[in-house]
């Protein structure tokens, strides 16, 4: 699974691969980390060497303590963000509206049909994904023009859902 972690101003793209091995930013890492007794202190081996670390979570936030310094990290999964993204894209004020897939999974319920009447923010869609429901809303008033998905269809990452005008 790929994560994106920010630690001040700077990005990284994380892809964990498999056991011991982590890409980040596109270098392979041998990577072998252990919980300590202390379930807030991990001993790390990076390459071969031993590094000791401290790590806190709060509001979305990890406190990582490492060789005397601390770093302020947050960390997204692929799924989270591009959700994020669908979430808080620019509001469209006229035309269509097409709400797609961000990610492959199984509609749950759809809440609408063509020709009704929706608010801004009211659901539309429900959509299973990850073993996680995703709603998804309306982002401003309209009517329905289309709904292109049924409850219970497998549907693509990128499939049109539901189309407001």
């Amino acid at each position: 699974m790929k994560y994106i972690t920010t630690i001040g101003d700077a990005k990284f793209i994380i892809d964990v691969n498999h056991d011991g091995q982590v890409t980040i930013d596109g270098a392979e890492i041998n990577v072998d980390m252990q919980q300590m007794f202390d379930s807030t202190m991990y001993s790390v081996l990076i390459d071969g060497k031993s590094h000791d670390l401290r790590m806190n979570e709060g509001d979305g936030v990890y406190a990582v303590q490492l060789s005397g310094a601390i770093f302020e990290v947050v960390v997204e999964d692929e799924r989270t963000r591009r959700l994020a993204g669908l979430k808080s894209g620019a509001t469209v004020t006229k035309g269509e509206i097409i709400i797609k897939a961000p990610m492959p999974g199984v509609v749950v319920e759809v809440t609408v049909v063509p020709e009704q009447e929706v608010a801004a923010g009211e659901v539309v869609l429900i959509l299973e994904s990850m073993k996680m429901q995703n709603e998804f809303k309306s982002p401003r008033a309209g009517k329905v023009r289309a709904v292109r998905v049924s409850s219970g269809e497998k549907i693509n990452q990128g499939a049109v859902m539901v189309i407001i005008a």
